[in-house]
């Protein structure tokens, strides 16, 4: 007689208790590099949609008894993130849950936990990847994420490239630094606030090039006995290995809320309900998410692709 579900119910309610254990234990055994660098935020909707808003003039001077100048605000750029669904699924045979269950079984929870993870790194490393060229992803402006000139609704254009590409220095990071700070911030033209912490962002091609630049006591890479002024801001190395050019370098403010990178979770990881074949008696459980990346602003960012 075939063994049935009705004959003893808990041995398939503690696999499915087990699959479940393993795959979020796996899941918190995987931190999540792209999460350092986006804000993250939660979606109820098909697709969410951003809109910038052009801010007001400087206010003017006033003469005594003068009517007031009067100011508008104005809708600035929209920028829709559609969300993108993932989903696969893996089968354990009936002879695998007779024989050796618990290991297969963790075997395949673990790999799928990894794929799934390793799709979020991937996708969100692609928009620095494409950053420079508007290869799928662009800046609401229409512009490429990373551009020598963005145009701003008031008139005008901003940038957040270097005017001459240059390889990860001292001396090419300084120059992004003080270009990042004296960017325009907003579509009315106003300079951004002075940046106190930062993110360099930075393939593992460029992890010991950034510490010495970064943790050197002294200036590095020449003979001076200058102080190194770049280590006394507060800065944050993160490195990611789906970043594919070993030569670009990205800058971002440390605190989220002031540069644009950011993803919506419309579905997070999650395993749906296993399935039975009736053909085979095979189990699937299967795994899903829905997630968009994008940026609702090119400000508060700065890379380059290197020389």
């Amino acid at each position: 007689m075939a063994q049935t579900r009705g004959q003893f119910a808990e041995l398939y309610d503690n696999i499915d208790k087990m699959i479940f254990t393993i795959m979020f234990d796996a899941q918190k055994e995987l931190p999540a590099i792209w999460r350092d660098i986006y804000t993250v935020k939660t979606s109820d909707r098909k697709f969410e949609r951003v809109m910038s808003v052009t801010g007001m003039q400087d206010v003017p001077e006033k003469g005594e008894g003068a009517p007031y100048t009067t100011d508008l605000i104005t809708p600035g750029w929209t920028k829709d993130f559609i969300h993108t669904e993932f989903g696969m699924a893996f089968e354990v045979t009936e002879t695998a849950l007779e024989d050796d269950q618990y290991d297969q079984l963790s075997q395949h929870a673990r790999w799928m936990m990894l794929s799934a993870r390793i799709v979020e790194e991937k996708r969100a490393a692609l928009l620095f990847n494409n950053g420079f060229t508007g290869g799928g992803e662009l800046s609401p402006d229409g512009a490429a994420i990373f551009a020598s000139s963005h145009a701003l609704k008031n008139g005008g254009a901003g940038r957040n490239i270097l005017s001459t590409a240059a390889d990860l220095s001292a001396t090419s990071l300084e120059q992004a630094l003080i270009d990042l700070q004296t960017a325009t911030f907003d579509e009315a033209g106003h300079l951004v606030t002075p940046i106190k912490s930062l993110v360099l962002y930075i393939p593992p091609a460029l992890e010991f090039v950034a510490e010495r630049i970064l943790n050197s006591t002294l200036r590095p890479g020449v003979a001076d006995n200058d102080i190194n002024a770049l280590k006394r801001r507060g800065w944050d190395i993160v490195k990611n290995p789906y970043l594919t050019d070993t030569d670009a370098w990205f800058l971002l403010t440390n605190d989220k809320a002031q540069h644009g990178f950011t993803s919506y979770t419309r579905v997070p990881i999650s395993m749906k309900p296993r399935q039975i074949d009736a053909r085979t008696g095979n189990l699937l459980y299967p795994i899903r998410f829905r997630r968009s990346w994008g940026v609702k602003m090119w400000q508060g960012s700065f890379g380059s692709p290197g020389a």
